[in-house]
C-alpha cells in the first residue's frame, strides 16, 4: 500500500546484455553505452511510443515512461515509470469519525484505472560486466519483474527503430551464397538483481540449509550439446554437498556461499546458486544468488532497502513528471 509521508528504496543492479533472435547465439558485445541506450528511449517518448499495454477487458494495464532525464551532475539517469490499472476496485473514502455521509466511492469509468508511479537512478557508469547500480522506489503495483519487462520491450523497439546502431557482423562469420560475411541484427535485454540485505545475512547464518545448487543456461561448455537439436533444454543443475565442517571453515553459511561462488560456481562457468534454507524460527526461504555479483536474482525479498521520508507536501500514487522531492531524497543515497 502506498503511504503519503514515506517511500522505500531498494538498491538493485541493472545488467544488459546484448540478444538476437539468431538461436545459439550468445555472449554478444553491447555496441552502445548505457547513456547511449537510454537517449535512443529518450528518442522514442519524443515519437510517443513509450507504452505499453497488457490484459485486456478489465484487467487491462498500460505501463509508460512517464519522464526521463540525464543528470550529469550526479552522473546518472532520472527515470520515472508510471501505471494505469483499470482492474483494481473501486476506491471508498471515508473521514475518520464521521457519518455515512462522509463515505464517498470514486467510481472510475470504462477504461480508467487507478495511476501509480516508481521512481529510478540509474548510475551512468558501468561497473564492470555490463552492470549498473539502480536506485528504484519500490512499489507494489509496479515490482521489479514488471519494469525490467517493461524496460526490455522498449530496447526491442529501440533496436528496431535504430537497425544500424544494432547491426553486427555474424560472430561464427557464416557467409552467404556470394561468400559474403552475413549480418545479423541485435537488441538488449536487461534484468535486475538485489544487493543482499543484513536481514538476509543474518537469517541465513543463523538458519540452516536445505539444499544448495548450481545453476546455468549457458551451454557452450557442455559437450555434443547443439542447440538446433536440444531445444528441450533449458538449464542444467548441479546439486551441491552442504557439508557442516566445510561451514565451519568457511566461518559460516554466507562465508561458505562465497566461497563456493568464488570457486566451484566459478570454475564450472556456473551462472546463479540457488539456495533454500530454515531461518531460526523454522520458516523456509529460497533464494537464487548471481555467481559473477553475489547478488539477488530478480527478487525484491531480502534486497537491501532505505526508508525515505520527512517530506513537506503527502505524497499522491502518481506523479506525471520526475518527483523533485523524492529524488533529491533518493540521490543522497549514492
Amino acid at each position: 500500500m502506498t503511504k503519503k509521508s514515506e517511500r522505500t528504496v531498494l538498491f538493485l543492479d541493472l545488467h544488459v546484455i546484448t540478444q538476437t533472435f539468431s538461436p545459439g547465439i550468445v555472449g554478444l558485445p553491447m555496441n552502445l553505452s548505457l547513456s547511449e541506450l537510454l537517449k535512443k528511449i529518450v528518442a522514442l517518448r519524443d515519437a510517443k511510443d513509450v507504452n505499453v499495454i497488457r490484459g485486456n477487458g478489465e484487467s487491462k494495464k498500460e505501463i509508460y515512461l512517464a519522464d526521463i532525464k540525464q543528470d550529469l551532475n550526479n552522473d546518472c539517469w532520472h527515470l520515472l515509470i508510471n501505471i494505469t490499472d483499470t482492474s483494481l476496485a473501486d476506491e471508498v473514502h471515508r473521514k475518520i469519525g464521521g457519518d455515512k455521509v462522509t463515505r464517498k466511492v470514486n467510481t472510475k469509468g470504462s477504461g480508467v484505472g487507478t495511476d501509480f508511479s516508481s521512481h529510478l537512478i540509474i548510475k551512468s557508469q558501468n561497473q564492470g560486466a555490463n552492470t549498473w547500480l539502480v536506485l528504484y522506489e519500490q512499489s507494489s503495483s509496479l515490482p521489479v519483474k514488471l519494469i525490467s519487462s517493461f524496460l526490455n520491450e522498449l530496447f526491442k523497439r529501440v533496436g528496431k527503430a535504430n537497425q544500424d546502431n544494432f547491426k553486427i557482423i555474424h560472430p561464427r562469420n557464416t557467409t552467404d551464397k556470394k561468400g559474403n560475411v552475413k549480418t545479423i541484427q541485435t537488441y538488449c535485454h536487461c534484468h535486475f538483481n538485489g544487493h543482499i540485505s543484513d536481514q538476509f545475512k543474518a537469517d541465513l547464518n543463523n538458519g540452516s540449509f536445505k539444499g544448495v545448487k548450481l545453476i546455468t543456461g549457458d551451454f557452450t561448455r557442455v559437450v555434443g550439446y547443439d542447440s538446433q537439436k536440444h531445444t528441450n533444454v533449458k538449464e542444467i543443475e548441479i546439486p551441491i554437498l552442504v557439508d557442516k565442517k566445510a561451514i565451519a571453515k568457511s566461518g559460516g553459511n554466507m562465508k561458505w556461499i562465497d566461497h563456493l561462488r568464488s570457486n566451484e560456481a566459478t570454475d564450472l562457468g556456473m551462472q546463479e546458486i540457488k539456495i533454500s534454507f530454515k531461518d531460526e524460527g523454522n520458516v523456509s526461504h529460497t533464494a537464487e544468488i548471481d555467481a559473477n555479483t553475489g547478488h539477488l536474482m530478480n527478487s525484491e525479498k531480502y534486497v537491501k532497502k532505505v526508508r525515505i521520508d520527512g517530506f513537506i507536501e503527502a505524497l499522491t500514487t502518481s506523479v506525471e513528471a520526475i518527483h523533485k522531492p523524492i529524488m533529491s531524497k533518493m540521490l543522497e543515497l549514492l
